[in-house]
């Protein structure tokens, strides 16, 4: 669904600066669209077009392989308690 430039950078630990930055090179590659919330005109609401909904569901399998290529090495106790101190840090 719809959120902020704000609720976004929160949510992925970036800064606003960084944000608006990837939020307008994922518009100029026709990934998201903009518009502005109903109340607070201030405020930019990002959305996924169609084009942004199919790159995700085309990159989600690729990133999950690409975790489970990392974790191999891992046992499932290392690789669970290396995904508790990521989740930590974030």
């Amino acid at each position: 669904g719809e959120t902020s430039q704000n609720q976004l950078g929160t949510l992925i630990a970036m800064d606003a600066a960084t944000v608006k930055g990837v939020i307008d090179r994922l518009k100029a590659r026709g990934l998201v669209e903009l518009s502005k919330h109903e109340v607070d005109k201030r405020r930019l609401l990002v959305n996924l077009t169609a084009q942004g909904r199919e790159a995700i569901e085309r990159l989600i399998p690729l990133a999950r392989a690409i975790t489970e290529e990392t974790l191999a090495p891992l046992s499932a106790k290392e690789a669970a308690t290396f995904m508790r101190l990521l989740a930590k840090l974030a």
